[in-house]
């Protein structure tokens, strides 16, 4: 029960993050583009909620 409840939990950041493409401006305002900038840190914070890592 607890792995579904991983799986289907719904997280604020991470749904805002998803709506990011890669190649558009950095939400934390660095004023890179997002795949530069954030989306390796934000994608091993995802592995590890999910217990992938």
């Amino acid at each position: 029960m607890k792995l579904l409840e991983k799986l289907f939990a719904v997280d604020n950041n991470t749904a805002k993050k998803e709506e990011t493409g890669r190649n558009d401006a950095c939400p934390c305002g660095s004023g890179k583009k997002y795949k530069r900038c954030c989306l390796d840190g934000d994608e091993k914070k995802r592995r590890k909620q999910l217990g992938l890592m």
